[in-house]
């Protein structure tokens, strides 16, 4: 694809959302690129394109790569600099993001369009079934299973029934504990259409922390805290069936 997509994190803590327009790109050398920051309206997703490939290709990086990208400009022309290797300790809270690099083929409207079409079957495929029980104190918990796909871009999507009942859906914001009483921060994204609820961000770390392997089932349960923050705690994992 000839386009990168921005994590929303990053664009927050950078004020990136209405922004649009020529960008430059800069790399640990010095050389820059001038390519298009661009918004699309329909979903909130902030992306960069007109060039990324030819980016991409001179800077040798390939789909899987990571690397990081630091706002060094703002004013009328932003420029991004980034680096394809780890950050320095010092710069682990800066205003960084490890980024996972998409292909850096090109993409028409075509491909787009069976691409999204694409990740909502994956998306379908690995969507748990919740039942609401007669017993509150059980609907707290909902068995969740480890798909490829949801792991590789590191996002859950949550039953639809669950959210209802539990109304995490109107939480303050979301955390995930893991079972060494970690806690893994992550970004709730709510869609009116589906009324599907998405957790967005270290879900693949979490998994990992847990010893979760793709394919496997395990049990998250909700607690709320006292500033309607709520946190999905891991329980245990599910045994699977033996014939």
């Amino acid at each position: 694809m000839n386009f990168q997509i921005l994590p929303r994190s990053f664009v927050r803590a950078n004020g990136l959302e209405t922004r649009f327009g020529q960008i430059i790109m800069m790399n640990e050398k010095g050389k820059s690129w001038t390519l298009v920051l661009k918004q699309k309206k329909l979903h909130p997703v902030t992306y960069i394109r007109g060039g990324w490939r030819n980016f991409c290709h001179a800077n040798k990086l390939r789909a899987g790569n990571f690397y990081t990208f630091k706002l060094i400009q703002r004013g009328r022309t932003l420029v991004l600099r980034f680096s394809p290797t780890e950050p320095e300790e010092e710069e682990e809270n800066s205003e960084a993001n490890e980024v996972e690099s998409l292909s850096s083929e090109p993409e028409s409207d075509e491909e787009s369009s069976q691409d999204e079409r694409s990740s909502q079957e994956k998306e379908k495929r690995g969507r748990s079934i919740w039942k609401p029980s007669s017993s509150p104190s059980q609907n707290r918990f909902v068995t969740v299973t480890v798909t490829p796909y949801n792991f590789r871009i590191s996002r859950l999507v949550l039953p639809v029934p669950y959210t209802k009942v539990t109304g995490i859906k109107n939480a303050k914001n979301v955390s995930l504990l893991d079972k060494h009483g970690v806690k893994w921060s992550t970004e709730m994204l709510f869609e009116k259409r589906t009324k599907r609820m998405r957790l967005v961000g270290s879900w693949r770390e979490f998994c990992n922390a847990n010893c979760v392997e793709i394919g496997e089932s395990f049990i998250l349960e909700l607690i709320w805290e006292a500033d309607r923050s709520s946190v999905l705690k891991f329980s245990s994992k599910v045994k699977p069936k033996t014939k």
